[in-house]
């Protein structure tokens, strides 16, 4: 099969497409046919070595494509999508052990597009137990998780102020100072970008607002001064880890797939790359022009 394998950290060059033996399945994992790969932006930080990586080997971790073997026989030659916690998903065949099956109306682009992004916000709203008629700053609006946050919040009757790189969103984040462009009395933050100013949200929040920390888009993590948090009564909510992701965040994907299904989320998908473009893919993610989902089509 054809697959891309990681040589080393550095620059998108290290992805390189190449002939492997296909993956065999463990007990309770399902073997899939993939028909399309989700290139999350954290994956550029794997791929760098901004975060520490498992052993080199073929890279990715999320797919949607055709059970080809499982225990389950009754799922055999059903559409799912799969989240790889040790890689593969850059391949024509995945083996995993998380899987999620698809509504029938949804393609595979659209699917893996949705599935991790739209349940991580899922979890991230129930972890803010956000309101209606509150305000929520919801940084990084334009990447897949920010734009489900957007339409979720919304939906939930909170006002919603955004921010990206680009001029589409209510505050340009390129600009070093852009927190302080921030209004005050927010009760909720989505907290994605990180670094050490991080800190200065917190004279923006309303009483008792919430953080909820579950990115580090610059390449740090945030960093919140305990005695900001106490002077105005605030709550830093952390949201990562194998609590959040391997559970969590893993039992709302199901209900995630439904509300696109159903119409209520719409996924929306930045670019498509062959499965050989894997590199040129990075590039895109790593630039942060687009919105929505970059996805591998092998």
């Amino acid at each position: 099969m054809r697959a891309v394998v990681q040589h080393g950290t550095g620059g998108p060059d290290v992805l390189r497409v190449e002939d492997r033996p296909e993956p065999t399945r463990g007990p309770g994992e399902v073997l899939v046919r993939t028909e399309a790969v989700g290139v999350p932006f954290y994956e550029t930080q794997l791929r760098s070595g901004l975060i520490p990586a498992g052993p080199p080997g073929v890279f990715g971790h999320e797919a949607a494509g055709i059970v080809l073997d499982a225990d389950d026989l009754d799922i055999r030659g059903k559409r799912v999508v799969t989240m790889s916690y040790t890689g593969g998903a850059y391949a024509e065949v995945v083996a995993a052990s998380h899987y999620t099956l698809v509504p029938d109306e949804l393609t595979p682009e659209v699917a893996v597009a949705a599935a991790v992004p739209a349940s991580v916000a899922l979890g991230l709203m129930a972890a803010a137990d956000v309101k209606a008629g509150e305000t929520v700053l919801v940084e990084a609006a334009s990447g897949a998780i920010g734009g489900y946050l957007v339409r979720l919040a919304e939906r939930q009757g909170a006002r919603v102020v955004t921010t990206a790189g680009n001029d589409e969103a209510d505050i340009d984040h390129r600009d070093p100072d852009w927190r302080q462009r921030v209004p005050h009395g927010i009760d909720v933050v989505f907290e994605s970008i990180g670094g050490p100013r991080a800190a200065e949200l917190t004279a923006k929040l309303a009483p008792y607002g919430r953080i909820l920390a579950y990115g580090s888009l610059s390449g740090e993590f945030p960093v919140y001064p305990v005695t900001g948090l106490i002077a105005r009564g605030l709550t830093l909510i952390g949201f990562g880890g194998p609590d959040a992701y391997g559970k969590r965040v893993a039992a709302g994907r199901a209900e995630a797939l439904g509300l696109v299904a159903d119409g209520t989320l719409t996924p929306v998908i930045d670019r498509t790359y062959p499965l050989a473009d894997a590199a040129a893919a990075h590039v895109r993610v790593e630039s942060r022009e687009g919105v929505g989902k970059v996805v591998l089509i092998p």
